[in-house]
């Protein structure tokens, strides 16, 4: 018995260990997409499908958007995917918490599109909302997970220098991925955990939207940006996820500027969750984020 039960361990990791092919991972994550709200979330909000400029954009609850606050979310993927189901429910989930309007900015990806897209594509929409009065006199809050969390750095990053859209009131971002060019040596310490394909996944995902941008370009590696200045921001990461070592960079980074920041590292995996995770950790996490989101929307 014992013997077999050795077998099957030795065939289980061998397995986990086999590189799957980019294009096929890709291929995965592209058909995990939910463009729309799942049934779910359908059922808790009024939701409406808009192009703001050349975005497409999806809103939960938008006739809120002119008396109520917004939390703007930009979704996972990697670049190349997204949004997914996790994405809706944390957005969904988040909304009601405030009662506010939320929107989800579904910016293009790689490979039909390259960098800067996802920039153009979320500030654009930023600035048409601005124009039609549904961000200009109401804090907003800007939120993004993996891909979009390092997205979301780097448009608070940008909105930081600019007049004609307001910077958001709070940051929240979850397992964000600051650095495309993954060469943070510390990556090695849970890339024994994680599965070896990501890496690899990652790494041929960041080629393809970054085209002829180099890698270390701050508005695509926010990680070599000065974070100076930014609004309050609550990050959070994984044990297991690839970024920990990125993540934890990033907050000794924000804490070296005195800003008002929350962090929150929680068991097991983070990043890249296609699907909603539950748990004692994530309700935490949640909580704390709703906390946060509710004092910044709460000022006078």
């Amino acid at each position: 018995m014992g013997r077999i039960r050795d077998a099957v361990v030795m065939g289980a990791r061998t397995v986990r260990r086999i590189p799957i092919p980019s294009a096929l991972s890709h291929q995965a994550l592209r058909e995990a997409r939910r463009p729309n709200p799942p049934s779910a979330v359908l059922k808790r909000h009024a939701v409406e499908v808009e192009m703001i400029g050349r975005t497409r954009c999806v809103w939960l609850d938008g006739h809120l958007a002119r008396q109520e606050p917004v939390i703007v979310h930009l979704n996972g993927g990697a670049y190349v995917s997204g949004p997914f189901a996790s994405d809706w429910a944390w957005l969904s989930r988040q909304a009601d918490a405030r009662g506010c309007a939320a929107l989800m900015i579904d910016y293009r990806t790689a490979p039909d599109h390259q960098h800067p897209v996802a920039l153009d594509d979320t500030e654009s929409a930023l600035a048409a909302l601005v124009a039609d009065g549904r961000l200009a006199d109401l804090p907003w809050v800007l939120s993004g997970a993996h891909a979009g969390g390092g997205l979301a750095f780097s448009v608070a990053r940008r909105l930081r220098d600019r007049g004609d859209i307001p910077a958001p009131s709070a940051l929240i971002t979850m397992s964000p991925w600051l650095d495309l060019e993954l060469s943070n040596a510390g990556i090695t310490e849970t890339g024994q955990v994680d599965p070896v394909q990501e890496r690899r996944m990652l790494r041929e995902a960041a080629r393809v939207y970054a085209g002829r941008t180099p890698l270390d370009d701050p508005d695509l590696s926010p990680i070599n940006a000065s974070l100076k200045g930014l609004p309050p921001v609550h990050l959070s990461v994984g044990l297991r996820d690839l970024f920990l070592a990125d993540v934890r960079v990033a907050r000794l980074q924000l804490e070296e500027h005195g800003l008002d920041l929350s962090y929150r590292e929680i068991s097991g995996r983070l990043g890249m969750q296609l699907i909603p995770r539950r748990g004692e950790d994530i309700e935490r996490l949640h909580r704390e984020q709703a906390d946060l989101i509710e004092r910044v929307l709460s000022r006078p």
